[in-house]
């Protein structure tokens, strides 16, 4: 029978793998930085907005609908209305719309990092993609992330504890993967 130590090591090594990719992001990252000519600093990555006073927490980064075939043009976000601000445009004011009116919407998505669409639904062909493809900086705030070409950053009416739990969720699944690796392996 292993002993603790070898199934301790066992689960280091089995993290320290998971690791990896992102270590090499991080050194990839790093060295086309230090490839930019001196006098130029790297401009920050656009970030999810997140300010729990609006009354709206991040759902995540969607597909646009209209280019599926048989939806008619559809939108992702159809029934409702949008605003487009060409070089004003941030996910605040985006927020503040759908939720003002005689409507308060229970979505709101930014595209093309100047539309704000609202709607009460999301469609079902809309799937949620890597936060990564929502890659356009807003207009009007360039630190913020406001969808991309063809993807919604999507935002819903909510009180943020579903965040919470999707983390406690992946992080359970992960323990108990790890786990089962390890028993499975007799180190446990």
């Amino acid at each position: 029978m292993p002993s603790l130590s070898t199934a301790l090591s066992f689960i280091l090594l089995i993290l320290l793998l998971n690791l990896t990719p992102t270590v090499s992001a991080v050194s990839v990252s790093a060295v086309s930085v230090s490839a930019r000519a001196a006098d130029q600093t790297p401009a920050a990555a656009p970030a999810i907005y997140s300010n729990a006073t609006t009354g709206y927490i991040y759902l995540g980064c969607y597909n646009e609908t209209t280019a599926i075939a048989g939806t008619s043009g559809d939108r992702a976000l159809a029934g409702g209305t949008n605003e487009v601000k060409p070089g004003n445009m941030t996910v605040e004011t985006c927020l503040g719309f759908c939720a003002t009116g005689a409507t308060r919407y229970k979505y709101a998505g930014l595209e093309f990092a100047r539309e704000c669409w609202c709607a009460q639904e999301l469609s079902v062909l809309a799937k949620k993609q890597a936060d990564s493809e929502c890659n356009l900086p807003c207009e009007g705030d360039k630190t913020e992330v406001c969808g991309g070409s063809l993807k919604l950053t999507v935002y819903t009416v909510g009180g943020g504890s579903g965040a919470a739990s999707s983390i406690r969720v992946a992080w359970t699944a992960g323990a108990v993967a790890v786990g089962a690796a390890a028993l499975s392996l007799g180190l446990l």
